[in-house]
């Protein structure tokens, strides 16, 4: 049984940093309070205002759960990151661990 790593990468806007960083710091405080997922968000080193959500995941079945573990706190606070922060395009990355 391998493990995903799932990365959500986005840019936010320069101007709107501040906002995110409270509602990301939210989120991650909701998901280790409330979930079991391996969860964290990290800013690239040699990029300002470019971070990625991670998520280290058991297997495939805790992987294609994500979704539907979405609670309403969990949506809310999502949709305001992607609505309201990111500058430009969202990438999703899935890497599967070698066995």
């Amino acid at each position: 049984m391998s493990r995903i790593l799932f990365q959500i990468n986005y840019d936010v806007h320069p101007e709107k940093r501040d906002d995110y960083l409270a509602t990301i710091k939210e989120l991650e405080a909701y998901m280790k309070s409330n979930t079991d997922h391996n969860y964290m968000v990290v800013e690239d080193k040699n990029k300002t205002n470019s971070f990625t959500e991670v998520y280290i995941l058991k297997d495939e079945a805790e992987f294609e759960g994500l979704e539907d573990e979405m609670d309403d706190t969990i949506y809310s606070l999502t949709t305001r990151i992607l609505s309201q922060f990111v500058d430009g395009k969202t990438r999703y990355s899935t890497f599967y661990e070698v066995n």
